[in-house]
């Protein structure tokens, strides 16, 4: 998210060509900012410990061997190497890691953050008379030198907040002032710059009036933007702006001191999908909602996220700061009540194995940052599901599609004796309810069927080419949004200009994550994420935005491989082998629907469950450990309540065209009976 693509974007105020660089601006912020943000008490520790100046210039260099050699280059600089051998997981994990000691170190230039203080009047042609009436008018010491007094003195606060440090029995709280920083780097649209078009306008915070207007050079081979920033408060730091397309992105501000830019825009991949994507949609303007410290701080708190101090040992449990932060995560993000609790009994519930049959229904959610973050996207209070299974000789065994890591030792599509994973799962931190079937609904089970579907996909690599786009039904809504108001929200557009972009940078992951799964949607193969855009609209007549909410289709197999041998086959996600295992048992009849389109939620808010098995229907064991849960939880250290169970009914074509939940679009579509009628 923070690399820039294009080779030939420069700023006129820096010399040279940047190549790969994370240019915010080359003013420094005003001293105003400091003093308001100290008046205010927001941001308090960090207000001292950065500026745009720390997030200036390179973020690395790139080098003659293109994306990938900057992007392991980038990678080895903070101790992260990276190889082509590196798993999925591997490779997020250690991305992970690298981007939170960048952030951090954003966050610690201390000695430069006094030198900025001290004259920052100067550098930002402020003088030091105008300065002192203005410090005076706030209320603050009339001198620059005492405002530096006040900032070593918070020096070591700042570097507590770091460190998160906090008393015995204190509540946690994100870094710094702002409660809700998670993905709050996620930028809303404000528009396209067309080249040679009508001027762009938009208002923001803090500049109520912008405009931006792109012109060709005579060759057609150079843009260049003339941005322009009007009735801009002195008192704010001033507006942090994501420039994008298919083949870069570029980082600027526009504030009081900064409020005219001239940008020249020079395309790195000279092709037609990226001259056609230049010239049909422009310039994405996007701005971020708050100021570059707090970025840091955003990005920094959502990482965090995913980071435990033991990553990579087997068994990893989850550090019990990072579980409290993932609550906190989803008790603001997703709002479900009621929230997730510490269990009296952290540990294996103790319910009787011979009361789990087959077909029975199991959702975990570990607290690690990914299953939370999955779980608030997909709208469900879980981040896994499995299912049930006995054999020939009423073995119970525990099936899924999953992957190894440094918590879970096998890789695939894989089924578990129950009594080994029931040990794994307390191992690895997971937090796991039971929901058995409805006894109409079992009697429906082939179990032979079933045995024969899972052996025929038994070592099958997890489905990551459809892990987003099962999900993906709608053009807005299903996209997560953030508080307070959930105005902001992951959108389109932003996935229309960062995946490309991903790809040029790892292109495995492109190819696994979203390449394959489009062009299976368009009829077409090998084509590149521009490509397909321009083929969808210039050969289907469809918009580029549709591609996503194309259904997919059970009879596609995918490049995969099997027991880590490449072959085609299936791609399913934890909710879609649940679905398919139930299909290949008869449960769902004649029922015309794909699994491929179903996540958790759409598998536990089907009504096929057993309600005398929930509240006081429950084994006794269960009401103990879990009074308040209508479900029967069987292991983990925090509460598990699933959203919105068994409530829809089995029709035709569901979960092709449905919104997700969240705060925003949950209530005018979840409820009993309303899924049939609205997709």
């Amino acid at each position: 998210f923070f690399f820039q693509a294009e080779d030939g974007i420069r700023d006129t105020s820096v010399t040279g060509v940047q190549t790969c660089a994370l240019p915010i601006s080359k003013a420094t912020v005003s001293v105003l900012y400091w003093v308001t943000k100290m008046r205010q008490f927001v941001l308090l520790a960090f207000a001292c410990a950065a500026s745009a100046a720390t997030l200036e210039g390179p973020m690395f260099q790139a080098s003659a061997g293109g994306w990938d050699t900057a992007f392991a280059d980038w990678m080895a600089e903070g101790g992260e190497r990276i190889s082509a051998a590196d798993q999925f997981h591997t490779l997020r994990l250690k991305v992970a890691k690298r981007v939170a000691s960048w952030a951090a170190d954003q966050l610690k230039d201390v000695p430069s953050i006094y030198r900025i203080m001290s004259w920052m009047g100067r550098a930002s042609g402020i003088d030091t008379v105008s300065l002192a009436e203005d410090l005076e008018k706030l209320g603050q010491s009339t001198t620059v030198d005492a405002f530096v007094k006040m900032a070593k003195a918070t020096a070591e606060r700042h570097n507590a907040v770091l460190r998160k440090e906090r008393k015995e029995g204190e509540p946690f709280h994100p870094l710094g002032e702002q409660p809700y920083p998670y993905w709050g780097f996620i930028p809303p649209t404000k528009g396209h710059i067309m080249p040679n078009g009508p001027a762009l306008s938009w208002e923001n915070k803090g500049c109520k009036k912008n405009t931006a207007q792109a012109v060709w050079n005579e060759e057609h081979t150079e843009i260049t933007i003339q941005f322009s920033a009007e009735e801009c408060s002195v008192l704010h730091t001033g507006d942090v702006y994501l420039l994008a397309t298919v083949d870069g992105l570029h980082f600027m501000k526009l504030s009081h001191t900064e409020s005219n830019h001239t940008l020249l825009w020079k395309a790195q991949r000279a092709t037609q999908a990226v001259d056609y994507d230049l010239n049909k949609k422009g310039i994405r303007v996007f701005a971020f909602l708050h100021d570059e410290v707090q970025l840091m701080v955003d990005l920094l708190d959502t990482v965090q996220m995913f980071l435990q101090p033991e990553a990579g040992k087997y068994p990893d449990y989850p550090d019990a700061k990072a579980m409290e932060e993932n609550i906190y995560f989803l008790t603001n993000y997703q709002q479900v009540k009621p929230f997730m609790t510490a269990r009296n009994n952290t540990g294996i519930t103790g319910v009787d194995p011979s009361l789990i049959q087959s077909g029975d229904f199991i959702g975990v959610i570990r607290l690690d940052g990914l299953d939370p973050m999955l779980g608030w996207a997909m709208g469900s209070t879980t981040g896994h599901t499995t299912i049930a299974l006995r054999d020939e000789n009423n073995e119970l065994f525990i099936c899924e599609s999953t992957t190894n890591s440094s918590y879970w030792p096998v890789n695939g599509i894989q089924h578990t004796p129950y009594n080994i994973w029931i040990e794994q799962a307390k191992a690895a931190g997971y937090n796991a309810v039971w929901a058995p079937l409805d006894p109409a609904y079992r009697a429906k089970l082939n179990t032979t069927a079933m045995w024969e579907f899972f052996r025929q996909n038994e070592g099958f690599q997890y489905g990551y080419h459809n892990m987003l786009w099962g999900w993906i039904d709608t053009v807005r809504n299903n996209y997560p949004c953030i508080p307070p108001d959930f105005s902001a929200c992951l959108e389109w557009e932003h996935i229309e200009v960062l995946f490309p972009i991903a790809s040029y940078i790892v292109p495995p992951v492109g190819q696994l994550l979203f390449e394959e799964a489009w062009n299976k949607r368009l009829g077409t193969s090998g084509l590149t994420a521009a490509e397909m855009y321009m083929y969808a609209e210039t050969q289907l007549n469809m918009t580029s935005d549709l591609i996503p909410t194309i259904v997919e289709d059970d009879a596609w197999r995918y490049n995969t491989t099997r027991y880590g041998v490449p072959t085609t086959g299936r791609a399913m996600v934890c909710c879609v082998f649940v679905c398919h295992m139930w299909k290949a048992g008869g449960l769902f009849g004649d029922t015309d629907f794909n699994c491929g389109e179903m996540t958790n939620l759409d598998d536990y808010d089907l009504n096929i469950f057993d309600k005398t098995k929930m509240n006081s229907g429950r084994p006794l064991v269960c009401q103990n450990s879990d009074p308040e849960n209508q479900n029967c939880q069987i292991v983990g250290p925090y509460t598990l309540n699933f959203n919105h169970y068994n409530e829809a009914p089995i029709y035709n074509h569901m979960a092709e065209k449905c919104p997700s939940w969240n705060p925003g679009v949950g209530p005018d579509y979840w409820g009993p009976g309303k899924q049939q009628a609205t997709c």
